[in-house]
């Protein structure tokens, strides 16, 4: 008897490295064809190679693999099976796409009750026509342009507003991106990553926006000055037995 146990335990031993290496197998050939986005192909491998070797990166990637094409419910499944081996940077991507699963849930199960079992479709409103407005009127041009201190804060305040547009985008593209990462770990470095450069777009939006805020108030003081000084004016026309004394000004 202990002689079949013994024998028993070695034929597992050796078996186990073979399962490891043919479960590693069918993730790679699993990864192709999710970067492929050849869906059900990528499934099947990887659910292949969880039964054979049942790591928790594959439980993610089933569960990744299932939300790209579509099937949500199973996907919820999936992403509650991995948290049971997770680690607590996984736990909280898991617990955000389980969140984000459910909304879309029930977003579909809103737009199918919101549509009309039968009837003619609702009429559209009449356009409204356009109201066109007066141009204000011109006033005298302004010397701002020869003010440095206005110059440097807008040229200041538009190359924040670029950079922080710069910056936005770029966060914004790293967040998309990160939902199609086939790793918790690849997931979550997108996510942090993205979000911190949409802080920065945010911050150097805000203080470029400030900046301009500024020149444009300075500029505006200047203008009105000019405005002030050259409103006021004096004008003489001759006039029989004499001359006649105009003063025009502002009030």
């Amino acid at each position: 008897m202990k002689r079949t146990i013994i024998a028993l335990t070695f034929a597992f031993a050796a078996a186990s490295p073979a399962y490891a290496d043919e479960a590693a197998d069918r993730v790679a050939r699993a990864t192709r064809y999710y970067n492929l986005q050849e869906w059900s192909r990528a499934l099947k491998e990887y659910r292949d190679a969880y039964a054979l070797d049942p790591r928790p990166e594959t439980l993610w990637a089933i569960a990744q693999t299932q939300r790209l094409s579509g099937d949500c419910r199973a996907a919820i499944l999936s992403y509650k099976a991995y948290l049971r081996g997770a680690s607590p940077s996984g736990a909280n991507a898991a617990m955000d796409w389980i969140k984000a699963c459910e909304a879309d849930l029930e977003a579909q199960r809103r737009a199918v009750e919101a549509v009309p079992l039968s009837g003619p479709p609702p009429a559209a409103s009449p356009a409204r026509e356009p109201v066109v407005r007066a141009p204000p009127p011109r006033g005298r041009p302004r010397s701002w342009v020869f003010d440095p201190l206005g110059d440097v804060l807008f040229v200041a305040g538009l190359g924040g507003l670029g950079a922080g547009a710069a910056y936005t985008t770029i966060g914004a593209l790293d967040l998309k991106a990160a939902p199609r990462k086939p790793t918790a770990g690849d997931y979550a470095r997108a996510v942090d990553t993205g979000r911190s450069d949409r802080t920065i777009g945010v911050v150097s939006g805000a203080a470029g926006a400030l900046l301009l805020g500024a020149a444009i108030w300075r500029f505006s003081r200047l203008a009105s000055r000019t405005e002030r000084t050259s409103a006021n004016s004096l004008g003489v026309m001759p006039s029989s037995g004499g001359a006649l004394a105009c003063y025009a000004g502002s009030f």
